[in-house]
């Protein structure tokens, strides 16, 4: 059954997108959202109770408008690591172009603000976007790269970066797929020239480390939610006692529980559902028992919009 709130506030926040784009956030009032959607003022705040809560769901949105096909190609077991990263590169661009009216003005208004005026999933993304890029790194390349992370992680942005600002300004110079390939080989050409030189670190350990603990609070000497999760995958791909059915069921649960706690904002009822499906491996109780006094410090930011 289709959730009629859930429909409404979708049309809404398309309606807001629509007059962002062309007129600003700061420009547009909550009235004028009103009147574009054949709505009173009054309905609008019953759906959203400020503009900051209409403007954060946006951005959550978007988010997931661009993360639910991202870790759909990650839960594709046909494909490399390669590969999967090569099409997630392709999946971000082709979303970013077709949210770039919406986008570039946004940027525009994000220009002109300091670092304390940013929105705070902007602010927070730092941490969880480095934990992911440090996973892949060694998947690809193995815990030889690890090192390195800083620098591809630089490298890997930037060249996104400049990717979406030759698709704004000359969309017809190079085709979406042509740039996911390049990006692709960049990388590898890099981790090469980095494994085989083998110079020092451009960001230093620690400054790394500092990154990644600034998702959970500086001086937090407990592992990360998502070094949790990659201890409970390694512990339930090595455990000889399980069925086939039951690793991949468990895998299932733990993939979902890391998708959710990279977002933003992670949705407190799948990561509880997630975190009970679990209850039931013993070999993963350990790394649970852990994540699970963790959870309380993501669900203080949790976003109750479905």
């Amino acid at each position: 059954m289709v959730d009629k709130n859930a429909t409404k506030k979708e049309q809404i926040i398309i309606t807001a997108m629509q007059l962002f784009a062309v007129k600003g956030s700061s420009s547009t009032s909550m009235q004028e959202i009103a009147e574009l959607c054949g709505i009173s003022k009054g309905s609008l705040y019953l759906a959203f109770k400020s503009k900051e809560e209409l403007e954060s769901s946006i951005y959550i949105y978007c988010f997931r408008m661009i993360h639910d096909p991202l870790q759909r190609e990650e839960q594709e077991s046909s494909r490399t690591p390669r590969e999967k990263l090569r099409n997630q590169i392709e999946i971000l661009l082709n979303h970013v172009y077709e949210l770039r009216e919406f986008l570039q003005r946004q940027f525009q208004e994000l220009a002109g603000k300091g670092v304390k005026d940013a929105p705070e999933w902007l602010r927070k993304i730092n941490g969880p976007l480095v934990s992911w890029c440090q996973s892949k790194l060694e998947m690809l390349y193995g815990k030889e790269i690890l090192p390195y992370t800083g620098e591809l992680c630089l490298l890997g942005s930037g060249m996104i970066h400049s990717y979406i600002w030759v698709l704004y300004n000359y969309e017809s110079a190079v085709p979406i797929p042509r740039l996911a390939d390049h990006l692709v080989d960049l990388l590898d050409v890099a981790a090469a020239g980095l494994l085989a030189g083998r110079p020092v670190p451009l960001i230093p350990s620690a400054a790394l480390d500092d990154w990644l603990e600034h998702q959970e609070g500086k001086n937090n000497p407990r592992r990360s939610p998502l070094q949790l999760i990659k201890d409970m995958k390694t512990g339930l791909s090595s455990d000889p006692g399980m069925e086939p059915q039951s690793v991949e069921d468990a895998m299932e649960s733990v993939t979902i529980l890391e998708s959710e706690i990279l977002m933003p904002y992670p949705r407190k009822a799948i990561i509880q559902g997630m975190l009970s499906n679990l209850q039931g491996y013993p070999a993963v109780h350990k790394e649970l028992e852990e994540l699970m006094k963790l959870m309380p410090l993501h669900m203080q930011n949790v976003c109750n919009f479905q």
